[in-house]
């Protein structure tokens, strides 16, 4: 076997999920720094309200029709972090969910229903949701 030969099979990285993950320091960086200056600050908003919203649900059984604001705060969280960091998917699933909680306020008749299956931002959800489609081609995969 010659020399070459051994040096590029044994060069190969290993594909273990620290090399296809980013450290947390590069990816709080990223956020902090390839978005549009205010991005951040509404991500930094959605992690509060979502730990507020838990917060104040600490005494109420998870099984609870209240705990659903706290699976779309989460949902919003999640998508607008990953639109901080660029990515279309996470774009284009903050606009479905504001799309889906637009048809849930249109289609429920009674506050009630309103307050327990709607998001609790979903005025800001909205203008939010204008703001990405605002930035949509600074995007990547």
């Amino acid at each position: 076997m010659s020399p070459l030969l051994v040096f590029c099979y044994t060069s190969q990285p290993d594909y273990t999920p620290e090399y296809y993950m980013r450290n947390l320091k590069t990816f709080i960086t990223d956020i902090a720094r390839k978005p549009p200056q205010i991005m951040p600050f509404v991500a930094l908003t959605h992690v509060l309200w979502l730990i507020y919203t838990i917060w104040g649900l600490r005494y109420i059984s998870v099984a609870s029709i209240e705990w659903l604001q706290v699976l779309w705060l989460l949902a919003y969280t999640t998508s607008w972090i990953a639109a901080c960091d660029l990515r279309r998917w996470g774009a284009f699933t903050y606009i479905v969910l504001t799309l889906i909680n637009t048809s849930l306020y249109l289609l429920m008749h009674t506050v009630y229903e309103r307050e327990a299956y709607m998001s609790s931002l979903f005025i800001l959800d909205g203008i939010f949701s204008f703001y990405l489609l605002l930035f949509y081609k600074r995007f990547n995969g």
